[in-house]
């Protein structure tokens, strides 16, 4: 153990007695570790299991799923064949989120930003979300810490240039896309921080990631086309789009509130979809019909699409999720939460705007860490939630506290140095 790094070793341990501390504690209400999507990850893990199949049916005849992508199931699925219960996942997710703050250090220190490292890793860890979705069976802890690998190796990619490290990053993005479907651009913003630091080699470098990307893609996509006739990852997309996305912006425009919006399209929908249950939304049955009115009344109007955007872009960053721990009682640590957020996210600010001054030394990386926040910040849905942050929640504090430092602590330095002088 580095003597220097001793600080986040304790940090880091600390983060991790506290989740097997709750883990123990809550053996007792089983509840608490599941969540309502934590159901269907389960259940298709059961069903690998027992009847070799990806399916979400609890009884037969166990019809193949193209809603959800393999990565999480097959996650719980090996850890009930190795260890005989799907708790131990847990104990990995918590290894993981942790795994997922030390990555965090990793990239502050690359930046020789230590102290501002360790502050980042003990807040990522200790935020309220942060330990309920490392107890809970979803796909947030996996994700995250997968995606920070990728970053990683990426940034020793751009740093220097060694095609270990592209391999390595360009691998485990597709991975992130097979554990959440959202991930299916993810590519883009690692793209184009490579104008910014290999233009020479741009198209070369841009070819193989993307070939690699949809190859090892391709066996989930052909089976979704050999079953389902649809060469794609998922069918979430136009289920995603018709009934959270499009909602909120037909509720902006009709001056409506967000559930009568979602009545309305719910109900609109029947005129040209013959359904038997809502639940054939979720597979490709109607997926052209759901995209193309989602299209309709998303682009209504082009104001509308963008003041809705920018809306829940700004509330991407601010969502609490101390919700999650406490009752509408207790606003006052809500509001708290979010007053802290919104200062993280001031810092972020602060950091774009020092991005653009041509000095600054973290340009590149920076930049990166920018697009990567950006581009899930852009694709989440009408429920801005916690939940959605988390997987950017390293790199959003990281960038925060940079900011506040390069911006905040010399203005109060500078204050302090008036208020002595006033006072001699």
């Amino acid at each position: 153990m580095d003597k220097n790094n001793k600080t986040i070793y304790i940090i880091l341990l600390a983060g991790l007695l506290v989740r097997l501390f709750l883990f123990f504690n809550f053996l007792d209400t089983p509840d608490f570790f599941y969540d309502d999507d934590s159901f269907d990850y389960i259940q298709l893990a059961e069903n690998l299991r027992i009847n070799r199949i990806f399916s979400w049916d609890e009884d037969g005849p166990f019809l193949p799923n193209s809603f959800r992508t393999p990565g999480s199931s097959f996650f719980l699925f090996l850890h009930k064949a190795v260890f005989g219960h799907y708790s131990s996942a847990l104990i990995t997710q918590f290894v993981l989120v942790v795994a997922s703050a030390y990555l965090l250090f990793l990239l502050a220190e690359r930046l020789d930003k230590q102290r501002i490292g360790e502050l980042a890793a003990a807040i990522f860890l200790f935020m309220p979300f942060s330990i309920q979705v490392s107890l809970q069976f979803l796909t947030q802890p996996l994700f995250t810490f997968v995606l920070m690998l990728a970053v990683w190796f990426w940034v020793l990619f751009l740093e220097t240039n060694h095609r270990k490290h592209f391999l390595s990053a360009s691998i485990l993005l597709p991975i992130l896309a097979l554990i959440r479907p959202i991930a299916v651009f993810i590519y883009i913003p690692f793209i184009i921080s490579l104008l910014f630091s290999n233009r020479k080699r741009f198209f070369y470098y841009s070819a193989i990631l993307i070939i690699t990307f949809f190859s090892v893609l391709s066996p989930w996509m052909f089976r979704n086309y050999r079953l389902f006739n649809q060469y794609s990852l998922s069918s979430i997309t136009p289920y995603q789009l018709y009934f959270y996305d499009a909602p909120a912006v037909y509720a902006f425009n009709h001056k409506t509130s967000y559930a009568e919006a979602r009545e309305f399209l719910e109900n609109d929908i029947k005129k040209y979809a013959r359904i038997a249950s809502f639940e054939e939304y979720y597979t490709y049955s109607h997926s052209n019909i759901l995209k193309q009115k989602a299209k309709e009344a998303i682009f209504e109007s082009p104001t509308g699409f963008v003041a809705v955007r920018s809306i829940l872009g700004f509330k991407f960053f601010v969502r609490d999720g101390i919700r999650y721990w406490l009752d509408r009682e207790n606003f006052a640590f809500i509001l708290a939460e979010r007053i802290f957020l919104f200062t993280i996210f001031l810092g972020m600010v602060m950091s774009l705007i020092l991005f653009l001054k041509k000095d600054f030394q973290e340009k590149t990386t920076l930049l990166f860490f920018f697009l990567t926040i950006f581009y899930f910040a852009a694709l989440t849905g009408a429920v801005a939630s916690a939940g959605l942050r988390f997987v950017v929640e390293p790199l959003f504090i990281l960038s925060g506290l940079i900011g506040i430092r390069r911006v905040v602590f010399p203005f109060l330095k500078k204050v302090l140095r008036s208020a002595k002088v006033a006072v001699k």
